[in-house]
């Protein structure tokens, strides 16, 4: 979805919702559920399709923009369990996300300044005040190691996005990783967001030229392979920048998961013997339904000496969101009480460690499990800590 479309330009595909519920729950015959906004209440309001349906009543005049409308639309998740599972609205317009529609809806409430108190508003004052989220002095801290480093490396390690200790942890875990693979990299790193925030709240206005800005520094970097660590990063760039940019070419980008598996295959990497332990895997929203990556981190852990792997009934597609995305205030403490739904999921496998490839869903799980933040693992952290 192009950054000029308007709602009123999608009121066909819109009105094409049959609150059939579908976009709440998985495939027959398990039917899981998977939608986290309509965890708290079973009701089709607090829905992708609820939500369609409240921004036809705007498009008809019958109902209003308000602050009610923002602490909904901002408290979902935009995990993306929806999207592949409504072919309605899809029929209508092919390229159509349904949580597409809903980051539409955000920007039209954005434009009112309509933005729930607590996390969103400071993001939104960040963005008002410097154009981007700039509030974030990490990414000149971090330095790749001198025996890897290659400013003419053929790979491009992004690091871009470093909001939290998860984030800056999960960097800094991969250049050790990439030590021990002796794997020359070149460096890219940026203060402030790729865009992947500014796109998914709602702060349009300024993407054109942050993100212009991001691709000229891509283009001058020649026809290398762009690493990512942050699936939100790697998924707005491969699918996203295409739909802003006139110019937009492409590019080769890589998770460090596939890496790290194709190390393992070359003999670059190898596990150390190790006690035994069980993990079980959490898909993260954007490394799975946004790119489709669900056997490289499985992979991975399948070379590890001592590692069995069990499964949550929700996986893969499946998988159900950890909720750090959510920040409206719709419902109390949302974003807790979907990352402790998971937390209680993972706790019925009786595997020892919860293992994740996000830094979102690292940081919300570790809150989530308090005393058991340290049975919490980013997945390079575990890769790290059992390979020579």
């Amino acid at each position: 979805m192009r950054l000029s479309t308007s709602l009123d330009k999608l009121h066909g595909a819109i009105s094409a919702c049959l609150r059939c519920n579908g976009c709440t729950y998985g495939p027959w015959p398990q039917n899981y559920e998977f939608c986290p906004l309509q965890q708290p209440e079973k009701a089709f309001t607090y829905s992708a399709g609820g939500l369609l349906y409240l921004a036809k009543a705007v498009l008809r005049g019958q109902y209003e923009y308000s602050q009610a409308l923002a602490d909904l639309a901002f408290t979902c998740t935009a995990c993306g369990a929806c999207d592949s599972k409504c072919v309605i609205v899809r029929s209508i317009n092919p390229d159509m996300a349904l949580s597409d529609i809903l980051r539409l809806l955000r920007y039209e409430l954005v434009k009112r300044g309509l933005v729930p108190e607590g996390p969103i508003k400071t993001i939104y004052e960040d963005v008002k005040k410097n154009g981007d989220l700039l509030g974030n002095g990490q990414a000149g801290k971090l330095r790749v190691p001198a025996e890897i480093e290659d400013d003419k490396a053929d790979t491009v390690f992004v690091a871009d996005c470093l909001h939290s200790e998860s984030h800056v942890g999960a960097y800094e875990t991969a250049l050790a990783l990439l030590r021990k693979m002796k794997k020359a990299v070149a460096l890219y790193s940026d203060p402030g967001c790729c865009g992947s925030t500014l796109y998914d709240f709602g702060f349009w206005d300024q993407l054109p030229q942050l993100v212009g800005k991001k691709w000229e520094r891509i283009k001058e970097l020649g026809q290398k392979s762009l690493l990512f660590i942050d699936p939100h990063c790697q998924e707005f760039m491969v699918n996203k920048y295409a739909k802003i940019l006139d110019d937009f070419k492409g590019f080769r980008g890589q998770h460090f998961s596939e890496l790290v598996l194709e190390a393992f295959n070359k003999g670059e990497l190898k596990t150390k013997k190790g006690k035994k332990v069980k993990v079980s895997y959490h898909d993260p929203c954007f490394l799975g339904r946004g790119l489709g990556i669900y056997d490289a981190p499985r992979q991975v852990l399948a070379r590890l000496d001592g590692v069995e792997l069990v499964e949550m009934k929700r996986n893969r597609e499946q998988s159900f969101c950890c909720g750090a995305r959510g920040f409206g205030n719709y419902f109390e403490n949302f974003s807790a009480r979907t990352a402790r739904e998971r937390i209680n999921e993972f706790a019925e496998t009786k595997a020892d460690l919860l293992i994740t490839a996000c830094p979102y869903c690292h940081r919300i799980f570790r809150a989530a499990m308090a005393n058991g933040a340290s049975r919490v693992k980013d997945l390079f952290e575990f890769v790290n800590e059992r390979v020579a």
